[in-house]
């Protein structure tokens, strides 16, 4: 058993808010229609589990989904093992786009639907006007998807199949010519502008995109970095492409600042003006392809710490129906609402971004460093445009929490209703700094997710309390379960996380050859002949099963400690010994403090969860979303070749070579283990 400890509650809602919430009226809705009496969302939960068919034909009926059902009786089909990939799982015909744009009470409105900001020069009232590259209302963006689409369909010969990507930094742009993509058909893929040329083709030459967005320059905390020298390499080898489309990213009439020659290589290059232009004779109203639901939309990438990434592949249906879902009665995202959530075009937070335009609410995509010119600067905007929803990651919070900053102090916060956080572990403090420097009701939405659903396992709803470093609930119509070593469910222990029946946002495969089977693999034979597992950041020491969120939880306490990192290595009579690695605030890391360290480990935890060893670094290894790079991290402990690893989404990949050939982690005769 893992040790118990005492929740704290952080907030509870009013019986107000309960009666006013999402999921509550969803409830009483299913309740209307199926002469049922749901009481509360945990019954509501345990009924979509149970009957995921009537699930999803009320949850996409409620959240306004516009498609043509193909089966009267059936939406979705959970009746095959999920292992098996279903082609009839979802049973309609549908177009996200359509469902971005058009389903929804701002439909085609004057009211807000993007803006695209890049990294300010300074915080003056000028800058933060400047920064504002563009700004669209719902009518605007239709309109421009109407063109876009139109040149994508005759000019450049996009077909329902055919890949549209990016290499890219973060604006209005790219959501124009993804919608557009998708209103025709076509597939979606994503490279940020801050990838090497290797990571790039390693994603892109798997998919043989047709189109290329990408820009001339980018701004990173205050230095602009050129685009097309990388852009160039990776052009040279990805013969594929036969259109490249230019934006001017820090320029507000979107040309390009460098010239380039208009044929080149057997391609077409154009400004995004020129691609605009070129559709001009586009019907007036915008013609969508509802494709099958299970046709593929776009594709993401696993981080790939061994061989290329992954190209993970979701379908029409799954996204619309799972993404519509979750806005609405998990995060309460309502018309008019507006959404900053700070991410790449490389990390699945940007497609999940996307989803808001569902409810009617507007995207602020940020370009840029959230640290520059100074800390003030997503606060500075989300002030100035009255930003409601911060989608902000726990390492940024604890970089602010440190460093002492109080957004509040500088400006008035009080219209943000929600902090959204994800990507590691949210700290219990983190709650109490957020309503204390943002305000005192602001709604603190810890959730998980993932690449490989686009989505939430677990979340949270307005009608259920939250407590101090706890996620909430597991999402609506997921059979979450926990999981010991033999397949057999747990509770109140660690355990892997499965899910044990299917949803609409499973992955319908990996893109290229043999890709059905290696989907099956890479998450069907963990527990042969059951279920899909994940265990990223587990221990298991001396048969002591633990996670390293445990560890991070009580060490980043200690003032000492500014990072740490828990990583398993494994011994040669088959068992594992725990090692700590921890930045020290102040080098280098005393004997003192490793005694405080694995003192607090014991009182915390127990003296099982104290590390075999603690061993200082000057830099902890983390990916350019801000997750600690424990797997590769692991992998190089217990002898995999640095060389033989990707770490293209590593920020700092040459920081990981420390811990080849470690000197303190060299295995000579007797194994230590951590004390038991």
């Amino acid at each position: 058993m893992a040790p118990t400890s005492t929740r704290t509650l952080f907030w509870t809602p009013t019986a107000k808010q309960i009666e006013e919430s999402p999921d509550t009226l969803f409830r009483e809705f299913v309740n209307r229609r199926l002469g049922l009496r749901l009481r509360d969302y945990d019954e509501l939960h345990a009924w979509s589990i149970k009957d995921l068919n009537a699930f999803w034909t009320l949850a996409s009926e409620y959240t306004g989904v516009v498609m043509d059902r193909t089966d009267p009786d059936v939406l979705f089909d959970d009746s095959r093992p999920m292992e098996e990939v279903n082609p009839r799982l979802i049973r309609a015909k549908l177009n996200y786009a359509e469902n971005m744009l058009l389903a929804h009470p701002y439909a085609r409105s004057n009211n807000r639907a993007v803006l695209s900001f890049i990294e300010p020069a300074s915080l003056s009232p000028r800058d933060l006007d400047d920064c504002l590259m563009r700004s669209l209302s719902f009518e605007e963006l239709y309109q421009e998807v109407r063109l876009v689409s139109h040149t994508l369909r005759t000019q450049y010969g996009i077909k329902p199949g055919d890949r549209v990507a990016t290499f890219s930094p973060s604006n209005a742009e790219a959501v124009i010519l993804c919608l557009a993509t998708l209103a025709v058909g076509g597939v979606w893929s994503s490279c940020p502008s801050e990838f090497g040329v290797t990571a790039v083709l390693e994603r892109l030459e798997q998919i043989e995109p047709k189109v290329l967005l990408t820009a001339d320059f980018y701004r990173y905390n205050g230095k602009r970095q050129e685009i097309f020298p990388k852009l160039e390499e990776i052009l040279a080898k990805l013969p594929s492409v036969k259109n490249v489309v230019v934006v001017g990213q820090l320029s507000k009439d979107r040309e390009p600042r460098i010239e380039f020659a208009k044929q080149k290589d057997g391609r077409t290059w154009s400004t995004w003006s020129e691609m605009v232009r070129l559709g001009e004779a586009a019907p007036k109203e915008l013609k969508f392809e509802r494709v099958d639901a299970m046709a593929p939309q776009w594709i993401l990438y696993s981080s790939g710490t061994t061989g290329k990434p992954k190209a993970i592949v979701h379908s029409v249906g799954g996204m619309t129906l799972s993404q519509k879902m979750v806005q609405t009665l998990h995060n309460a995202t309502v018309p008019g609402d507006s959404q900053l959530t700070f991410t790449t075009l490389g990390w699945m937070m940007w497609n999940h971004l996307l989803s808001t335009l569902g409810c009617g609410a507007c995207i602020a995509a940020y370009d840029g460093s959230p640290f520059a010119p100074s800390a003030s600067t997503i606060w500075a905007i989300t002030a100035r445009y009255k930003l409601t929803n911060l989608g902000l990651s726990p390492r940024y919070l604890q970089v602010l929490e440190t460093e002492g900053y109080i957004p509040n102090k500088e400006f008035d916060l009080t219209h943000v209703k929600q902090v959204q956080t994800a990507g590691s572990v949210l700290k219990p403090e983190l709650y109490d700094w957020m309503r204390a420097n943002i305000h005192e009701n602001v709604w603190v939405n810890n959730g998980t997710g993932g690449t490989d659903i686009c989505n939430l396992f677990i979340g949270a709803v307005r009608s259920k309390p939250i407590y101090h470093g706890e996620l909430t609930c597991i999402a609506l119509a997921m059979d979450l379960q926990a999981w010991d070593d033999d397949g057999n469910p747990v509770m109140d222990r660690q355990g892997d996380m499965v899910i044990t029946k299917p949803f609409p946002n499973m992955p319908i495969g990996f893109w290229g050859p043999d890709g059905e089977k290696r989907y099956h693999a890479a998450y069907f034979e963990a527990y042969p002949e059951k279920k899909p597992a994940a265990s990223d950041g587990v221990l298991n020491p001396g048969g002591v099963r633990f996670g390293s969120a445990e560890i991070y939880s009580v060490v980043e306490k200690i003032e000492e400690v500014e990072d740490c990192l828990a990583i398993a290595q494994k011994l040669p009579d088959g068992d594992e010994r725990f090692i700590l690695f921890v930045k020290p605030m102040q080098a280098p890391l005393t004997s003192d403090v490793v005694d405080k360290i694995k003192l607090a480990i014991r009182q915390a935890l127990s003296t099982r969860h104290v590390p075999a060893k603690v061993i200082a670094l000057t830099k902890i290894p983390y990916t350019t979303n801000g997750k600690r790079l424990e797997v590769p991290t692991k992998k190089l402990v217990n002898g995999v070749k640095f060389e033989s690893l990707n770490l293209s989404s590593a920020e700092d990949p040459d920081c990981l070579r420390v811990f080849v050939n470690h000197p303190e982690l060299r295995l000579d005769g007797a194994s230590p283990k951590a004390k038991l």
